[in-house]
């Protein structure tokens, strides 16, 4: 209590007695009543304005789009709080004053992929930043293709569909190969594409992994990979895939082709003459050459 000032006291038992002096209640009276009229004055004024221009968040937003915004209350994006819409949706206020309408989105439908991932991309910079340089945002494909911004967390990362149905709405020639006798465990649920290739990232190559070639492979298959004293340069050099379908074969162990000496032959032309004797049939160059991927004891892979 600041000294000068008089408060009005109560006595137990009896009224209150006001020690205040004639003037200092006249002006207590005077604030009061100010405070009274600037707290009427501001109800007033909100209660006059639309209410997207009193509240901007997902409760103004929802007001219409119930539908949307029941699923997106489980959705991670929901995290935003109230700013949540406005962080992807330009021009809410208009929107809701004017009673609906479209062009509330960042971007236009008709607009580059370009143009349509750089809201995700102010949230999502720094593990997808390199999206752009990708194959699929070379493809001219948006977040939107593959991701559902809006559902409940049903599915991994916001997908539309499961990850296999995804990537099978555009790689059916690729899928094809999982229908084969001899594949990867993809339609089992054991692998699923994101495991050899990263969707967002630049890649290398024709054939899009993420990684050196025969790095992902590795990832389960470590028994080939050494180190060896004696290294096959074909898996070093060029990859698994050189001899091996990463997806699915008609051949045994994915082989690119069903005879083994001509699979070798391919690359071995200067094979020591005797071997000629072999029919490329019949003959099997890994009965002999058994170390195919590595050896620390011989240099040509025997036993």
């Amino acid at each position: 209590m600041k000294p000068g000032l008089n408060f009005p006291s109560i006595r137990k038992g009896g009224p209150a007695v006001n020690t205040r002096s004639p003037k200092e209640a006249i002006f207590f009276v005077l604030r009061l009543a100010g405070c009274l009229v600037l707290a009427v004055g501001a109800a007033a004024l909100a209660s006059a304005r639309p209410a997207s221009a009193v509240s901007r968040g997902t409760e103004t937003c929802a007001a219409c789009h119930e539908d949307i915004a029941a699923a997106f209350s489980r959705n991670p994006h929901a995290a935003a709080g109230e700013a949540a819409c406005a962080a992807c949706h330009a021009g809410g206020l208009k929107h809701a004053e004017e009673g609906g309408g479209p062009g509330v989105l960042a971007f236009k439908p008709s607009d580059h992929a370009m143009v349509k991932v750089r809201p995700c991309l102010e949230c999502h910079a720094d593990d997808q930043g390199r999206f752009s340089a990708g194959p699929h945002g070379r493809a001219a494909l948006d977040c939107t293709s593959c991701h559902s911004v809006h559902a409940a967390k049903a599915r991994p990362a916001l997908l539309k569909e499961k990850p296999i149905k995804t990537c099978a709405a555009c790689h059916q020639d690729v899928m094809a190969e999982f229908q084969l006798n001899e594949r990867h465990r993809l339609r089992e649920g054991i692998l699923t594409c994101a495991a050899c290739h990263d969707p967002h990232a630049p890649q290398s190559g024709s054939q899009a992994l993420g990684g050196f070639k025969q790095e992902l492979c590795l990832k389960c298959h470590a028994d080939k990979g050494g180190p060896f004293l004696y290294e096959h340069g074909a898996s070093r050099v060029e990859g698994c895939t050189v001899c091996h379908e990463p997806h699915g074969s008609v051949n045994r162990r994915l082989l690119t082709t069903q005879s083994v000496s001509n699979l070798c032959f391919g690359c071995h032309v200067l094979a020591p003459s005797w071997h000629g004797r072999f029919e490329a049939k019949s003959s099997n160059c890994t009965s002999c050459h058994a170390t195919i991927h590595g050896s620390n004891l011989s240099r040509i892979f025997l036993r």
